[in-house]
């Protein structure tokens, strides 16, 4: 961990010394060591870390649902966009992080009516994982995670085309998020897993 710590800070210094990036922070005793850096031409925010294989196969996880239905990566855009309008996600200031948020989305999507998107972690067959193998993941701590997914986009797609497409449109979507968590989710006994 100490010598993780170390290459973060030192990649946060080689990205500065590059001069592309702006606002480059090296978090290096966070949970998770991070670099936090803002692309200086798009102004899009980004987080670097290392030795990190949880992040990694949540990525994959991530991007097998944006797949799975054209509506998902506008919906997630969109939400994002307003949570960083409104300075809430951002952790570090106690609010849920942009990748929370997300996740909410993904949640949203699996239990409106009729579902957007399956449980990808639930299927069996198809693969599992990009690879076809069963994907796991230790923490610094030693913790080990079962990240395993069906990724065979194409056949879930497939067959949850089906069972009985949702065919809200995008914005109708946007405002059955808010009113989901606004007014519908109970925060005090609930639990949202995607």
């Amino acid at each position: 961990m100490e010598a993780q710590r170390k290459m973060i800070e030192q990649l946060a210094e080689a990205i500065k010394a590059g001069g592309e990036m702006r606002a480059v922070h090296a978090r290096p005793k966070a949970r998770v060591p991070i670099v936090a850096l803002e692309d200086g031409v798009s102004g899009l925010s980004c987080d670097v870390c290392m030795c990190n294989q949880l992040a990694l196969l949540n990525s994959r996880l991530l991007r097998a649902y944006t797949q799975l239905d054209p509506r998902v990566r506008p919906l997630c855009a969109a939400v994002k966009h307003w949570t960083k309008r409104r300075c809430i996600a951002d952790p570090y200031r106690g609010s849920p992080s942009s990748y929370a948020w997300v996740l909410l989305v993904l949640n949203y999507l699996q239990t409106t009516s009729p579902p957007v998107l399956p449980v990808l972690q639930a299927l069996r067959g198809g693969g599992w994982g990009p690879t076809g193998e069963a994907m796991q993941a230790a923490t610094h701590d030693g913790r080990v995670f079962d990240c395993s997914f069906c990724a065979d986009v194409e056949s879930v797609r497939g067959a949850t085309q089906r069972l009985g497409v949702n065919t809200q449109g995008l914005g109708e979507l946007l405002v059955g998020f808010f009113r989901c968590y606004a007014r519908e989710f109970d925060f005090k006994g609930g639990v949202v897993s995607v």
